[in-house]
């Protein structure tokens, strides 16, 4: 859909005549004849029909992506003050996508749209001043950056500034100020590592309360897509019933998952509790295989286990 129509006197543009057929044709875009208008009104020097077509060929959406076709209609775009285009151009430069690889022009475009109400681009914008990439290393700015996109609803804004304020970077370190905002990060699928690491706050960072039975949420949430120490976490907070009633079956389930999900010391709590009836069934054989595993992953103690108990240990 177009957003904005800017018009401008009509210049020449250098389409690929790849983008030129598969907006003619309307290959993958769905509606031939929006194809054919949008490409007409680009040509014409309508900014907004150019952002459409380069946003879909950068994307892929509803087309084939081809980001070197896309990169001329996008600069037509941001030329004319379509701040996406800019955007998506910067992401194009930055990540060498149908360009060569330019972090200096990245950070350019980046700010261009920053200043146009672009908060994906305040942080995208953050990162390469925080890693020196492009321009000069500034911490500070690259924080008040993060603060920006955040404010506008950005959730990698809200993830990059939790962190600034945990480590001190950019900003007076503020653990409490650091949870709000990996909490605020945590609830988008794309920044479950805030979800991870606001758990382990709860439980060993100085500077905020320890609060094992408000770490469990977070840890859940990590450990159920991919954190192995999540689940190690949450393992050892069932099996010493901190913050949760004691659970020796939850806690060997939870242990053979961070196992799977290759975090070696569960591995090992695994195997200790499969020696045992905690949790279920005795199995020396399962227990042998765990520390064995453990080991190879590089947990020593997983390399010279202690024997077998003599009697089930309940």
């Amino acid at each position: 859909m177009i957003r904005r129509t800017h018009r401008h006197p009509p210049a020449p543009a250098r389409l690929p005549l790849l983008a030129l057929l598969l907006a003619t044709q309307g290959c993958g875009f769905g509606d031939a004849a929006e194809a054919g208008r949008l490409r007409a009104d680009c040509a014409e020097s309508v900014s907004s029909a150019c952002l459409e077509l380069g946003l879909r060929l950068f994307h892929g959406r509803q087309a084939f992506r081809d980001e070197s076709s896309a990169v001329p209609f996008l600069d037509q775009a941001c030329e004319a003050g379509e701040w996406d285009g800019c955007d998506a151009l910067g992401q194009a430069h930055r990540d060498g996508r149908g360009v060569n690889e330019d972090p200096r022009r990245a950070a350019e475009l980046f700010e261009l749209a920053c200043d146009g109400g672009v908060a994906e681009a305040c942080a995208a914008l953050g990162l390469l001043l925080q890693d020196g990439q492009g321009v000069r290393r500034d911490l500070a700015r690259a924080a008040d950056l993060f603060e920006r996109a955040c404010d506008s609803g950005h959730l990698e804004g809200c993830m990059q500034l939790a962190v600034a304020f945990d480590d001190g970077r950019g900003r007076e370190r503020d653990v409490l100020r650091a949870a709000e905002l990996y909490e605020r990060a945590c609830e988008d699928d794309e920044h479950i590592e805030a979800c991870r690491t606001l758990g382990r706050l709860y439980l060993y960072t100085d500077g905020i309360d320890r609060d094992p039975a408000r770490a469990v949420p977070f840890l859940e949430r990590a450990c159920d897509w991919i954190y192995g120490d999540s689940c190690n976490d949450l393992a050892r907070l069932h099996a010493e019933g901190d913050g949760v009633e004691q659970d020796w079956e939850r806690a060997r389930e939870l242990y053979s998952r961070g196992c799977n999900r290759q975090f070696a010391e569960s591995c090992y709590r695994a195997a200790e509790l499969y020696r045992t009836e905690r949790g279920g069934a005795r199995d020396d054989g399962a227990a042998e295989r765990l520390f064995e595993r453990a080991c190879r992953m590089g947990y020593r103690q997983g390399c010279r286990p202690p024997p077998p108990p003599a009697e089930d240990s309940v």
